[in-house]
Formats: structure tokens, C-alpha cells, sequence
């Protein structure tokens, strides 16, 4: 005589005959089993190896790297030194930015090998030089709006857009759109500066 079963009885024979067909069907070799048990991931499961930097990405990080040690040193210079307290508000402002800016492109270049520079170019310490050789007045104050916010902003934009197009280099080219966008809004605010004061 069969022995009538409930229910609940039925149910979880059915979940464990469920159960052993999956594991029978080689469920243990999906991918995310795999994972889960500590198998090594697959192949395509590990990020590709940046490459190396090109001899002109190297020399674009050099240079990028000098123009933001000079921009951050005439930038405090004029911090200090201008007479016009919306000079002193670019200047402290502009100095900011070029200090994370440069932090991020350190960062970038010991990943991609590049040495950071230890001194200025003879240019851009001529430069800074003749600022400095200026006593406030408002000639400083042109002076560096001029020099720095403009000429210089125009400057590093044009070389930034260059290596923009010509670099296959990922990570570099996000951290050219990122600085880019800054330069562009300082070269903004330095045009207006220039612009009200003529007036």
C-alpha cells in the first residue's frame, strides 16, 4: 500500500531533483561559480596593460609639467603682489587650480615613467623674472592678466588640442579634456578681466 505524501514532501522533492539536474548540467563551470569557488578569472576577465608612452607623449608631459610649475609660481607672485583685488582673486584662484592640476599630472607621469622636471626652462624663468621685476601698480596687474591669463592660457590650450589629437594614450586624453576645460574657463576669466579694465 502506497504511503500518501503531502504536499510539502512533494515540493521538496521536486526542488531536489531541480537541484541535481543543475549541477549534473555543469553549472560549476560558468564563469561566476568559477569566481565564487576561487578559480582564477578568465582571461578576458583581466584589464589590459597600459602601454608604454611614445617619445612625443613623454615630451608633452614634460613640457605640460613645466608650464604649471612657472603658471603656479607667477600666479602666487601675483597673489601677493597685485594692487587690483580682482587680480589677486584670478591670481590665487589661478594658482589653485594649477597646484591640483599639477598633483594629477605627477601622478600621470610617475605611472607612465616620466621624471618631473627640477627647475624652469630659461624662457618661462626670464618671464617671471621681468614680472617680478615690476613694483605693484597697475601695470603689474596688466601685466600679468596679459602674460599669464592670456598669452599663456592661449599657449598651453594650443599645445593641450595638439597632443589631444595625436595621442593614442587613454588615460592621457582624459586627463587632457579635464585640463583643458580648466584652462579654457581661466582663459575666459582672464579676457573678462582684461576686457573691464580697458574700459
Amino acid at each position: 500500500m502506497k504511503t500518501p505524501t503531502s504536499p510539502g514532501s512533494q515540493a521538496f522533492t521536486v526542488a531536489g531533483a531541480l537541484l541535481l539536474a543543475v549541477l549534473a548540467s555543469g553549472c560549476s563551470t560558468t564563469p561566476g561559480f568559477s569566481r565564487l569557488m576561487g578559480a582564477p578569472a578568465t582571461p578576458a576577465t583581466v584589464a589590459p596593460a597600459a602601454p608604454p608612452a611614445t617619445e612625443a607623449d613623454r615630451a608633452f608631459l614634460s613640457q605640460a609639467a613645466m608650464r604649471a610649475m612657472y603658471e603656479t609660481d607667477v600666479s602666487r607672485l601675483a597673489a601677493a603682489r597685485a594692487t587690483s583685488p580682482r587680480v589677486r582673486t584670478y591670481a590665487q584662484w589661478l594658482a589653485n587650480r594649477r597646484t591640483q592640476a599639477s598633483s594629477e599630472l605627477a601622478a600621470l607621469m610617475r605611472a607612465k615613467g616620466v621624471a618631473p622636471p627640477t627647475a624652469l626652462p630659461a624662457d618661462k624663468a626670464t618671464k617671471l623674472q621681468r614680472l617680478a621685476a615690476l613694483p605693484p601698480s597697475a601695470d603689474f596687474d596688466r601685466g600679468f592678466v596679459r602674460v599669464v591669463g592670456i598669452e599663456e592660457r592661449t599657449a598651453t590650450i594650443a599645445l593641450f588640442e595638439k597632443t589631444r589629437r595625436a595621442t593614442a594614450d587613454r588615460e592621457l586624453r582624459v586627463w587632457i579634456d579635464k585640463t583643458l576645460a580648466s584652462l579654457r574657463s581661466e582663459l575666459l576669466a582672464a579676457q573678462d578681466i582684461a576686457g573691464s579694465s580697458e574700459g
